[in-house]
């Protein structure tokens, strides 16, 4: 079964990527940001579609807030000086200490795994994507540690899933270079999936779109026409040859 909240983020995680290409974002335009704030709004649009918990969707939301954070400000794209005056985490959350209370929020759902699964496991995503967070003084070691004991745990309920992916099936270099080789299964098939879904998705709404578009301007065509004074021609005067004089009859004509 799809995990709803990888679903619901499928368009951030794919927008991110364009963050860690190899131009790492140089080539981005300024409405990369409206991009991702309407990542944002499609995440909440769909958890409520889904009728996901108003908690677990906030918890959600911060996990993502955090990443694409840190994603933007560890990239060449041209916003990012901008994006530092004024990051996610303190437009959605009024804090900006996101690279820690990431960290506390998954202590605080792991305390109840079972009923937040789904929520750790996108926690977990984002961290085999490359979020580090507090960790990044921390040190590595410690970031790795939390990794694979929070994937145990995940996989106490989840179950274990084989096989994992070959190591030669990952790119040395790229987006994915951060995910660790021994990524479990479930969470790749999870990835992808979402990824399908959110592509489907914005497929969906772009086509819905170009056509109220297209549907908004016949109407605005027929109102104008519909609207627009008739002038008719002003009438021909037709003239009207005149009758011929009778002849006069010739004397001597009976």
């Amino acid at each position: 079964m799809l995990n709803p909240y990888l679903e619901c983020s499928a368009n951030l995680f794919s927008l991110v990527s364009r963050l860690r290409c190899e131009d790492r974002g140089a080539g981005l335009p300024d409405s990369f940001r409206d991009s991702l704030l309407a990542g944002f709004d499609m995440l909440e649009r769909r958890a409520f579609e889904l009728q996901l918990p108003l908690s677990d969707v906030q918890d959600a939301k911060y996990a993502l807030t955090a990443f694409v954070d840190e994603a933007v400000l560890s990239s060449d794209w041209p916003g990012r000086k901008a994006w530092m005056d004024k990051p996610l985490q303190i437009e959605f959350f009024g804090d900006h200490l996101a690279g820690e209370r990431f960290f506390e929020r998954v202590a605080s759902l792991r305390q109840n795994a079972e009923r937040h699964l789904d929520v750790l496991e996108l926690y977990y995503v984002c961290l085999q994507l490359g979020f580090e967070g507090i960790y990044r003084i921390r040190g590595v070691e410690q970031l790795m540690a939390l990794q694979v004991d929070l994937r145990s745990q995940i996989e106490t309920h989840r179950g274990a899933a084989e096989p994992k992916l070959s190591p030669a099936g990952i790119p040395n270099q790229g987006f994915m270079a951060r995910v660790q080789r021994d990524v479990p299964y479930w969470a790749i098939v999870s990835i992808s999936a979402a990824l399908v879904v959110g592509a489907y998705s914005l497929y969906t709404v772009r086509a819905e779109t170009l056509a109220r578009e297209s549907v908004a301007q016949v109407d605005t065509l027929v109102t104008a026409i519909a609207s627009a004074p008739v002038h008719a021609p002003a009438p021909q005067l037709v003239s009207q040859p005149e009758p011929e004089a009778a002849a006069e009859p010739q004397r001597g004509d009976p």
